[in-house]
This record gives structure tokens, C-alpha cells and sequence, in this order.
């Protein structure tokens, strides 16, 4: 915990057992002592907790649109909003630093601290604003009940959603139209304001693989269609032993296509593999809890592959559910895979058809196997798109080793930048709030102890400091002060490093 009580508060730590959960059906959560009263103002989104001595917090979600913050102008943000909360307070000049901003009041009758936090996005910037105010003599006493109140702080699901296998957002998705920013080559539905990478990659004339992953804004779900490491089979023969081609090595075509010897899997046998060798190394206790022919799959998926012209394919279909715990808890996944002969008897050239799946928190699991169908069902190829490639197949013979080979780079570059985009959008997702509150956890025990964290850079060990003072020093002797200039106190004094 944080907020550390001191041996004088024995009386709330014995009271604490009488708190109250306040949940609110617009959004949030909070742990309130007794006497205390939670109020949201529906206009303007600010929510007041009043305690029975006078003491007041303020939680304040502002988003301001088509603007960028700036420590100055967080600065003079924080100071306008203090005022605005409340006017009488003999405010101290905001001071900010990386992406907090702070301003404290010591009046005669009543003290205060407003502490504001912002990031900035691509459509403007997301402040949330704490304000917390009591009288003079109560002020300081009540420090650790204030910290306790928002460290338990948090916003939650409404009333509907908190039930099983409920949407864990404030409302319905809306879906938006994605298009294959690499080629064109086909597009599909996306829920509006989720993180989207991924596209069609060119690695040879007859080599195109796909692949896009789309997160949610919390990270708890992550939907993926396609898998740019996997490409077409082949099954090996006698003609492949013959020149030394076993199972496991690669074909080359003229093209510069690599056709992988292996032997077919259909679709369940290959979504059991799939989920295995991709997801077993990346969590702990892996378990894949079922492994099913898909019948239903099959037919529909054989409806569009007559539509591109593989009257006579053979097609199987299946899918792989699992569960495993990553480093954030627990995590679900469910993988489809469908997999086609195209030319049975006539070639043992084999490939994916279809391979899609998710991983989610355990609560979200209902809306990640709804999201990954309905946005696999959107999925559509486009048509000026498939008459161009047709085209560039039937050219591949004449294309030469160098072109293709360019090609190849150019597209393995892609690949390359957009796994790293997808790796930093799934580690964002997952750790983005654990870092960030923890953050936000310290600088509100400043703003509210009116303290500073201080590092001695000989030792690296940490202290927190009153906050009085601009520079803190270190003596030989181990005793620390502080001053209001950068002028050293004097011989063996080490100046100390000021945490933001």
C-alpha cells in the first residue's frame, strides 16, 4: 500500500472496517469512511465526496479536444481549474513537470491541493483533475483518510455490465471500415477507436500473406486474422526425397516462392498446433480445454472458395480453445483455423484458408469470440484488387530472381515494422494503466502530504522530503537539507535528484 498510516492513527485504522463501497451507475468506484457523502455532477462529469468535518475531494475527467499539453500550459490549466473550484484559497504558483501539474493553497481557515494529470492523443488531450480541501485544522489530519479514498478510486462497468458475460464499456461498439493500408487488397469492419495493424504483404509474384491484429483501448481483448509467418504446404513426395527435401525443409519455386514439406492438417488438427506453438511460450500453465471439427465452418468457408473459383477443393475446418495465465492474469484464447486442398489428387500443394482467433481477459471472452466473427463475416477482397493479381500470377514465370527478391525485402520490411507495432500496442494495453496509476498513486501522496521524492544519486536509495524546498542535499554525514537556490550548503554536500 501506498499510503502508509502513521501509530497516531489507530482510530481510523479501526475504523476502516466501517467504510462503504460507493458504485456508481455512471462509472466509477469508491471506498468512502463514515459520514461521508458521493455526488456526480452530470453536466460538467465532476465528482465530489463531502466528508462530515468539512473536508471535500474533487475527481474531474476533462477531455479537451484538438489540443496538446505542454508542462506551461498544464501549468496554467491547473491553476485556472483550482480557482475555479474554489477562489477564496491563496493558490501558490502551478508547478509541472512531465505529465503532472500541481497547485496547494495554506489559508487561515481551510488548506487544499489540486493535482492534475494529463496524456496527450491524436483527437486532444485527456486530463483528470483531483482537488482535495478541508478546514486548516483538519487538513493535515486528514491525509491518510484522503489518500485511502483515492487509492481506492477507480472506474468500473455501469450497473448492466457488471453482470456475467456482460460488455465491460460504457456502451454499444460501432464499427468503422478498415481498409489493407499495404496493397488494397481487402477490408473489413473494425470497432471504432481500437487499435488496428496489419495488411496484405507482398514476399514474392504468387506469395501474399495476411494478417492484421486489432486491440481494444484496455487491452483485454485482442482479435488477430491471419499470420504473416505462416505460407503455402506442400506434402512431401518421393520426387522431394529424391533431390533431399524432407519434411520440415522448403521447396523453392521459380518465383522465389518457398512452398514448406509438410504433411496436411486439417483445420482442427492444425488450430491445436497453431494455439500450441504460438501462444505456449508466451504464458505460463498453458491448457488447451477443447479441440473440435467444425462442420458449420467448413460449409461456409467452402461457399466462398467456390465463389474464387475452387469448385473442386477439398476444405476442413476447426478450432482450438485454451487458456494459460500471462503477467497480467489469467487469459483465454480461441483459434480457427480452416485448411484447403485446392487441387485433390492433382497436386499436394496445400494452405491455410482461413485463421483468425483472440485472446481476452476472462470477463471479456463473450465479446472477443462476438468481435472475431462478426469482423472475419466483414472481411471482404477487393475485386479491381483480385483481377490485378490474377494477372500478376500468370506472370510470375518471367518474373526474375533480383525483382523478386527486392520484392521479398521490401515485404519482410513491412512485416517487420508492423509485428514491432503490434508488440508495442499489446505491451501498451497491458501495462499502460499499471504504470500509469502508480504513478499517478505517488504524485497524489505528494500533492497531498505535500511531499517530495528525492533520490541520492551516490547510492541510488530513495527518500521522501517536504516539498518546501526547490534543491535537497545530501551531507557526508548522511543528514539532508533543503534550499531555495542551487548554492550548495557547503563542503560535502551532494546535491540530490528531484523526482518529477
Amino acid at each position: 500500500m501506498l499510503f502508509t498510516l502513521s501509530s497516531c492513527s489507530v482510530a481510523q485504522v479501526q475504523s476502516s472496517a466501517q467504510w462503504t463501497t460507493h458504485t456508481d451507475p455512471s462509472g466509477f468506484s469508491v471506498n468512502t469512511p463514515p459520514g461521508w457523502s458521493v455526488s456526480k455532477d452530470s453536466r460538467q462529469g465532476r465528482i465530489a465526496l463531502r466528508g462530515a468535518r468539512g473536508e471535500q475531494i474533487v475527481v474531474w475527467p476533462i477531455f479537451i479536444e484538438q489540443k496538446q499539453l505542454n508542462a506551461a500550459a498544464a501549468a496554467q490549466l491547473v491553476m485556472q481549474l483550482a480557482r475555479k473550484l474554489d477562489g477564496n484559497l491563496p493558490w501558490t504558483p502551478a508547478s509541472a513537470q512531465a505529465n503532472a501539474a500541481r497547485v496547494v493553497a495554506h489559508g487561515a481557515q481551510r488548506s487544499g491541493a489540486t493535482l492534475m494529470t494529463w496524456s496527450n492523443g491524436p483527437t486532444g488531450a485527456t486530463v483528470t483533475l483531483y482537488a482535495l480541501e478541508a478546514p486548516a485544522d483538519v487538513y493535515r489530519s486528514s491525509t491518510n483518510t484522503f489518500a485511502k479514498i483515492l487509492q481506492s478510486f477507480h472506474e468500473v462497468a455501469d450497473a448492466a455490465a457488471m453482470q456475467p458475460g456482460a460488455r465491460a464499456s460504457s456502451g454499444p461498439l460501432t464499427y468503422v471500415n478498415w481498409k489493407d493500408p499495404q496493397e488494397g487488397a481487402f477490408t473489413l469492419q473494425v470497432p471504432n477507436g481500437w487499435h488496428v495493424v496489419g495488411g496484405a504483404y507482398r514476399l514474392t509474384a504468387t506469395d501474399i500473406r495476411e494478417n492484421v491484429t486489432i486491440a481494444s483501448p484496455d487491452g483485454q481483448i485482442r482479435v488477430f486474422i491471419g499470420d504473416t509467418n505462416l505460407g503455402a504446404f506442400t506434402e512431401p513426395n518421393q520426387m522431394l526425397a529424391m533431390g533431399g527435401l524432407r519434411e520440415g525443409s522448403y521447396q523453392t519455386l521459380g518465383d522465389g516462392s518457398k512452398l514448406e514439406i509438410r504433411r496436411f492438417l486439417p483445420g482442427q488438427q492444425l488450430a491445436r498446433w497453431y494455439a500450441q506453438s504460438k501462444f505456449s511460450q508466451q504464458c505460463s500453465g498453458f491448457q488447451v480445454e477443447s479441440n473440435s471439427d467444425r462442420q458449420d465452418l467448413a460449409g461456409y468457408f467452402m461457399q466462398s472458395a467456390r465463389e474464387e473459383g475452387m469448385t473442386s477443393a477439398r476444405l476442413t475446418a476447426g478450432d482450438a480453445a485454451f487458456s494459460c495465465t500471462g503477467q497480467h492474469g489469467p487469459v483465454h484464447g480461441h483459434i480457427f483455423a480452416a485448411t484447403v486442398y485446392p487441387f485433390p489428387g492433382r497436386s499436394g500443394i496445400w494452405y491455410i484458408y482461413r485463421l483468425y482467433g483472440y485472446l481476452a481477459a476472462p470477463e471479456r471472452q463473450q465479446d472477443a469470440e462476438k468481435l472475431a466473427q462478426q469482423t472475419m463475416q466483414s472481411w471482404r477482397v477487393n475485386p479491381q484488387w483480385e483481377a490485378q493479381e490474377k494477372q500478376i500470377a500468370n506472370q510470375a514465370v518471367q518474373q526474375d530472381n533480383a525483382r523478386s527478391a527486392q520484392i521479398q525485402a521490401r515485404a519482410w520490411e513491412a512485416i517487420r515494422r508492423d509485428q514491432q507495432q503490434t508488440s508495442q500496442m499489446i505491451v501498451d494495453g497491458y501495462n499502460q494503466r499499471s504504470q500509469v496509476y502508480n504513478e499517478i498513486s505517488r504524485r497524489r501522496e505528494n500533492s497531498i502530504l505535500g511531499t517530495s521524492d528525492v533520490i541520492d544519486s551516490a547510492t541510488g536509495t530513495q527518500y521522501k522530503v517536504d516539498s518546501l524546498s526547490d534543491y535537497h542535499w545530501m551531507s557526508d554525514t548522511g543528514y539532508i537539507a533543503g534550499t531555495k537556490t542551487e548554492t550548495s550548503p557547503g563542503v560535502g554536500w551532494n546535491e540530490m535528484v528531484t523526482l518529477p
